[in-house]
């Protein structure tokens, strides 16, 4: 404990070295913090040092000398043998900040040298015959040597970074080394008498010691009593009126009461439940105890004793107070998982039993940390704490245990198992229990440090992952409540942001994808942290990670990336709302063609997609000119395989800009007719009549003839041919037509209709009535009323239509004749129809 003092306070000095003693010596100074911001204003008001490059190089010369004797110093600590693992984790913490200030200088450094750097280009080019002003030539000379010098200080930072790197590789394996040697450190075989009958009695001694340290650290602080007494009495009553509360209002208020109206419900009990028996008498536990550690009320050993109980009931409280929330084992309907009543309660049975036990091994670990433990007792007690604690585990992964509500065996069949592979939970069941039984054998030979180690941090992570997927499930079936379009929530998402259902669902989707982004990373942590390594460590891992590495003349790291996927994103949605704003707000009041507008909001998404992607670009810090290489690449793929993509995308460039065919266009190309519905960039495509999709390549639109029926204007003309019999009068069957023309409200009154006289055939003589519409694509409806119209005030006005010649003759051939004897003629049957208006009587 002395020794990890002295080392705390030796390290501490070195990193708070003035640089100067002798002012150290005359004047008070306030204490440096290297790990914080080097970028702060002085005191005296001046500019930072990344504007007054004099005193910026003079403070990273100060600050490179206390860097130096600190990493000495780390390095002279580091070569000692006898320091713990929280030892090592201190001083790799502090080298760790050491690092970052020290990387902080570095970029600070680079913005200097890139600032110099444009301003040397901005004078351009040394004349070659040396014929320059003197200004600015001791101007150029002046940043030059500005250049070299901050560039030296640059390289003597890249070697501190160096060694910092160094020292905390060198440490790190000495952490995994002593770490190593703690656990496989081998104690005296539990399972022999002699060893039992010790452990015996030097447990009695140890457990008389930690039972009278509470006494003893009263009897010590008995004189500030009054001092104490009264804030501690004071927020232990605090804590338990609390803790009432939630029990007598806020659980029969919100608790498990009746049977629950719906499962948000059933998550507010839930909620109200782990706080009432687990987060509200943990603070009842904890609440006095934190008084007395502030206050320095106790003796040492009692104030061990006292936070080690502290620690080990509020994390029993909170963990079964959870699990209670979770499982509600006497209210089954407020159940959140869908256990069985059989398997909720023997879970937390199992549960209670598990945690008692495991909290009980903790707290006397963690006291006897403080205290000397004989190898006897240490040995005897890790292999009770290993076979209680596996036989719990093992107890609680029983299989009936985790099936489903409905009963069914988790078994796949043989033709599902085929396909689905390997259970993932049945994996984790097997690893479980092989881990379990791993920490008794070990406990059995005599690693003592190995079981136990094992062991707590197996369960830890246990009850993490369980925590995580408790959570994990709360937040989907919250997601899915949003969901349904049938619940009140989803109801009053719409109401406050007007989304569709559709809307909402994406969101859903993207927002559980995003936490369980969230829960991994969380789960990564917390085990990284239960394992062993530090909040320092983590950092650094996470700083590396992030520095990437070089490829070429290029550095690829995945901030750099995560920066430029950002950029493009952010980009691309700035495009996509110009085009919903053009489209929904500013189109709508504008008498802009359809077509043009389909163009605007196409052309501005290909210029937008074109700026996102050089802004990824530029941010990831990739340079433009290496895109001359690619061009040259795409070139020879362009000559060989990409000739009709390129040709397709030239080709839909055109339709854009030269515009022959446009979005609500009615065409006609080879066999195929239909509205133009997208220009895109490879093809466009055509809805036929029948509503079916053609994807025509842009190329044959250019390269093919085509009919444009609304290329300028929507006008057209439609042609209904009439056909009259002989015995009509065709200019009365004219003005007919040309009333019903004159009738329909979707004919042009300019051009006129007017009737063509066609022509004479054998049955009739041919009309044509020839209308104009205003909109040609309505020519199905019109064409179908004038039908209409025609054949009713014809057949109204007694004007029939002529029907078609038809010679029929009936003869016999040869075989006939002989069978059934010479006919005297022909019979020859006349079905030419009437003569003109006559009707069939």
């Amino acid at each position: 404990m002395v020794r990890g003092a002295s080392i705390a306070v030796l390290v501490a000095t070195f990193l708070l070295w003035p640089g100067a003693t002798a002012q150290a010596e005359n004047q008070d100074r306030a204490p440096i913090r290297e790990s914080t911001s080097l970028v702060d204003l002085p005191e005296n008001g001046s500019l930072p040092g990344s504007l007054e490059p004099g005193g910026l190089l003079k403070d990273t010369d100060e600050r490179i000398v206390r860097w130096e004797q600190a990493l000495e110093v780390y390095r002279l600590i580091r070569g000692q043998s006898d320091l713990s693992q929280d030892q090592l984790a201190v001083i790799r913490s502090q080298i760790v900040d050491t690092r970052i200030a020290i990387d902080d200088r570095r970029r600070r450094l680079d913005s200097l040298i890139s600032d110099l750097q444009a301003q040397l280009d901005s004078l351009g080019v040394a004349p070659d015959d040396g014929l320059e002003p003197d200004a600015v030539v001791r101007r150029r000379a002046e940043l030059t040597d500005r250049i070299r010098e901050v560039e030296g200080r640059h390289k003597e930072i890249g070697l501190l970074i160096e060694l910092t790197d160094q020292l905390i590789e060198r440490i790190g394996t000495a952490r995994v080394m002593e770490l190593r040697d703690r656990l496989f450190t081998q104690y005296p075989a539990p399972i022999r008498p002699r060893i039992i009958f010790a452990a015996l009695n030097d447990g009695l001694d140890v457990l008389g010691r930690i039972l009278s340290a509470p006494l003893a650290g009263f009897n010590q602080g008995l004189d500030r009593a009054k001092d104490v007494l009264p804030p501690t009495i004071a927020a232990a009553g605090l804590a338990l009126a609390a803790w009432l509360f939630c029990l007598f209002w806020l659980e029969r208020r919100f608790g498990p009461n009746g049977d629950p109206s719906s499962y948000s419900r059933k998550v507010l009990a839930a909620v109200v439940i782990a706080i009432s028996r687990g987060l509200a008498p943990a603070a009842v536990v904890a609440a006095p105890v934190y008084v007395l550690e502030a206050t320095g009320a106790t003796s040492e050993l009692a104030g061990i004793v006292l936070l080690a109980a502290k620690e080990a009931v509020v994390r029993y409280l909170i963990l079964t107070g959870l699990i209670r929330a979770a499982l509600a084992p006497h209210a089954a309907p407020w159940r959140l998982p869908s256990f069985t009543d059989e398997a909720a309660a023997g879970i937390w049975r199992r549960s209670l039993v598990l945690l008692t036990t495991l909290h009980i091994a903790l707290f006397l670990i963690e006291v006897a940390q403080s205290l000397t433990i004989a190898p006897e007792l240490h040995s005897v007690f890790a292999l009770v704490f290993s076979v209680l604690v596996a036989s719990n585990l093992l107890a609680l992964l029983r299989r009936s245990y985790w099936e489903p509500e409905t009963g069914g065996s988790l078994e796949l069949d043989e033709d599902d198992d085929a396909r689905a592979g390997i259970d993932p939970g049945s994996v984790l069941r097997w690893f479980l229990i092989l881990v379990a039984l791993s920490s008794v054998g070990f406990a059995i030979v005599g690693y003592s440090e190995a079981s136990v180690w094992l062991l707590s941090r197996l369960i830890d992570v246990g009850f993490l992952t369980l925590v995580l997927a408790m959570v994990r499930g709360l937040i989907r079936d919250i997601t899915g409540i949003v969901n349904d379009p049938e619940t009140r929530a989803h109801r009053l998402v719409q109401r406050f942001t007007g989304a569709s259902d559709g809307a909402i669902s994406r969101t859903v989707f993207w927002l559980n994808i995003l936490f369980d982004l969230v829960t991994a990373l969380a789960a990564l942590f917390s085990i990284a942290l239960i394992v062993g390594m530090s909040v320092g460590d983590m950092y650094l891992v996470v700083l590396r990670g992030l520095e990437g590495f070089d490829v070429g003349n290029v550095r690829i790291s995945p901030g750099s990336l995560l920066s430029g996927l950002i950029a493009f994103f952010v980009a691309l949605i700035a495009t996509r709302m110009i085009q919903r704003g053009l489209v929904k707000r500013i189109f709508p009041h504008t008498h802009i063609d359809t077509g043009i507008q389909h163009s605007v909001t196409a052309g501005i998404g290909y210029v937008g997609v074109t700026l996102a992607l050089l802004t990824a670009v530029a941010v990831v810090g990739f340079d433009l000119s290496n895109l001359a290489l690619i061009a040259g690449a795409l070139s020879v793929g362009i000559g060989f395989g990409l000739q009709a993509i390129v040709n397709n995308f030239v080709s839909g460039l055109i339709l854009l800009a030269e515009r022959p065919i446009k979005v609500g266009d009615w065409i006609k190309i080879g066999a195929f007719e239909g509205t133009v519905k997208r220009i895109n960039v490879r093809a466009t495509e055509i809805q036929t009549f029948q509503r079916s999709e053609v994807i025509i390549p842009n190329s044959e639109l250019i390269t093919s003839a085509l009919i444009n029926y609304t290329h300028k204007d929507k006008y057209g003309r439609i042609d209904v041919a009439v056909p009259v019999s002989y015995g009509e009068d065709p200019n009365r069957v004219g003005e007919i037509l040309l009333e019903i023309a004159a009738e329909h409200p979707m004919i042009a009154t300019w051009p006129e209709p007017y009737l063509f006289f066609h022509g004479f055939d054998d049955v009739a003589m041919r009309l044509q009535l020839r209308v104009y519409l205003i909109d040609i694509n309505n020519f199905l409806t019109v064409t179908n009323d004038l039908h209409f119209a025609v054949a009713e005030r014809l057949r109204a006005a007694g004007i029939a239509f002529p029907r078609p010649h038809v010679d029929t003759r009936l003869r016999r051939d040869d075989v006939q004749d002989s069978r059934l004897g010479p006919v005297a003629e022909e019979v020859a049957v006349d079905h030419r129809a009437p003569k003109g208006g006559e009707m069939e009587g």
